[in-house]
C-alpha cells in the first residue's frame, strides 16, 4: 500500500460518502487495572447523531493519516501453522479473515482482538476500542494497452479499521447549566474519551488499484518514529520492521563502512540521484528496494571504491536478506534537506546541489567549505563583498 491509496480512503472518511458506506461501529471500554469490560456498545452508524458520527469519522481516519514507515506501517503477518510458542486458537490474521468472509457484526470479532489485548499489553489508562467493518469502493482507470484506451472501473473492498483510545479524566472546571440555569462543578465521572489521538490502530487488509493482499496488515502508532512491538507481535502477531530513520541509519552506517567515513560531496550526490531515479517510476505501484546487489551497483557507479565490503558490511548492519526501501534512504530531493554541519557551522541545501560543495585546505592549511554561488549571499540585508580566491587558496 503506497501514499497514493492512503490518502485516496482517507478522504472519503467523511459524512456521506458513497465511495465508503460504515454499517456499525463498536465500542469497548477496557479498565486498566484488571482487564475488565466496562462496557460493550454495537450502534448502527447512520442512526448516531451528526457530531457523534463526525467524531468516529475523523478517530478512523486518524488511524491511516501519517508518513508510511514513520506513523504508518504495512506489516506482514508471522508464518505461524506448525511453529512452537504460538497460543493455540485462532490467528489475528483468522480472526480477521474470517470477519470478511462472514455476515456477522463487528462485535463477533472485536471481542477476540479485544481479548488478546488485555492478555498482552496493559496501557497506562483505561482505553476504548472501536471496530468498524467497512467496504470502501475504489474508482480507478484502468489502461488497457494502449494509452488512449482508458476506461473506468470500481474495485470494492471489504476492510476492517480499529482504534485504541485514550480515556482521561476531566479536569475540575465550573460549567453552566442550562436546564437549571446555574453554575455547576462539571462531574469526575464524565471520562473522556481521546478520539483525535489514537494510542494504537490498524487497518486489514492491505491493498492496492491491483489487489488485495490479506497476508498484510496496516499499523498506526501514536509515536512518530516510534513502534508498540508488544502490540505489533503479541496482539497483531506480526514481524516488526524496521522505521524510516532506523533504515535511513542503516544505510548510513553501511556507506560509512565502504567509504572509510569519508566522502566527497559530488559522489554522495551521485548516489542519492542514483536511488533518486529508482523513485521516479510516475504511478508506481510497487514499493522501490535496494536490496545488498542493488546497493552495490548503485556505489560502484558513483565512483566509489572497495565495493568489495558492501556485502559484508550489509550483513554485520541488517542482514543479507534485507531490502531499503529507497524513499527510506535518501532526503527529500523537492526541497533543502541535506545538512552539512560542525560545531561551528551549519548549512541546508538541496541533494542537488551537493556537488556545488568542497571542503578545501587554504594557504594557512586551513580548511574551509567552500560553496558555488549563483548569486550573491546577504547577511542583514547587504550584499557580501565578492574576494579574489587565489589570495586564499
Amino acid at each position: 500500500m503506497n501514499k497514493k491509496d492512503l490518502a485516496n480512503i482517507r478522504k472519503e472518511f467523511k459524512l456521506g460518502s458513497y465511495m465508503l458506506p460504515i454499517k456499525e461501529v463498536y465500542s469497548v471500554y477496557l479498565k486498566k487495572d484488571n482487564g475488565e469490560i466496562i462496557t460493550r456498545e454495537l450502534e448502527h452508524f447512520e442512526m448516531m447523531e451528526i457530531e457523534k458520527r463526525e467524531l468516529y469519522l475523523n478517530n478512523f481516519k486518524k488511524v491511516l493519516t501519517g508518513s508510511l514507515d514513520s506513523k504508518i506501517f504495512e506489516l506482514d503477518f508471522k508464518e505461524t501453522d506448525g511453529k512452537e510458542g504460538h497460543e493455540v486458537g485462532e490467528s489475528t490474521q483468522q480472526i480477521l479473515y474470517g470477519a470478511l468472509n462472514s455476515g456477522k457484526s463487528a462485535a463477533e470479532f472485536g471481542d477476540k482482538i479485544v481479548d488478546k489485548i488485555s492478555k498482552n499489553y496493559t496501557y497506562d489508562t483505561d482505553v476504548v476500542i472501536n471496530f468498524i467493518k467497512a467496504e470502501y469502493y475504489n474508482s480507478r482507470k484502468n489502461k488497457n494497452g494502449d494509452e488512449s484506451d482508458v476506461e473506468d472501473y470500481v474495485q470494492a473492498v471489504e476492510f476492517i479499521l480499529c482504534s485504541v483510545n485514550k480515556v482521561e479524566i476531566p479536569k475540575k472546571v465550573l460549567k453552566f447549566d442550562y436546564t437549571e440555569m446555574k453554575f455547576k462543578p462539571n462531574s469526575a465521572l464524565d471520562m473522556i474519551v481521546n478520539l483525535n489521538s489514537p494510542l494504537d490502530g490498524f487497518m486489514f487488509p492491505s491493498f492496492t488499484c491491483e489487489y488485495v493482499d490479506v497476508n498484510k496488515i496496516i499499523y498506526y502508532s501514536s509515536k512518530t518514529k516510534q513502534v508498540n512491538g508488544t502490540f505489533v507481535e503479541k496482539v497483531l502477531e506480526c514481524t516488526v520492521k524496521p522505521t524510516a530513520v532506523e533504515e535511513k541509519e542503516s544505510f548510513k552506517s553501511i556507506l560509512g563502512t565502504v567509504t572509510g567515513g569519508r566522502i566527497k560531496p559530488d559522489i554522495m550526490k551521485d548516489v542519492y540521484e542514483r536511488i533518486n531515479e529508482k523513485l521516479d517510476g510516475g504511478d508506481r505501484e510497487e514499493e522501490a528496494v535496494l536490496d545488498v546487489n542493488e546497493v552495490t551497483r548503485v556505489l560502484k557507479e558513483s565512483g566509489l571504491k572497495h565495493i568489495q565490503s558492501v556485502k559484508s558490511a550489509f550483513q554485520e548492519v541488517c542482514g543479507g536478506d534485507h531490502e531499503f526501501k529507497a524513499r527510506n534512504v535518501i532526503p527529500d530531493f523537492k526541497s533543502k534537506s541535506v545538512k552539512i554541519e560542525n560545531e561551528n557551522t551549519s548549512i541546508i541545501i538541496r541533494p542537488q546541489d551537493l556537488g556545488s560543495v568542497k571542503q578545501v585546505i587554504d594557504k594557512r592549511g586551513k580548511k574551509c567549505l567552500l560553496i558555488e554561488l549563483k548569486e550573491d549571499m546577504v547577511i542583514d540585508g547587504l550584499n557580501l563583498e565578492t574576494e579574489k580566491m587565489e589570495d586564499y587558496i
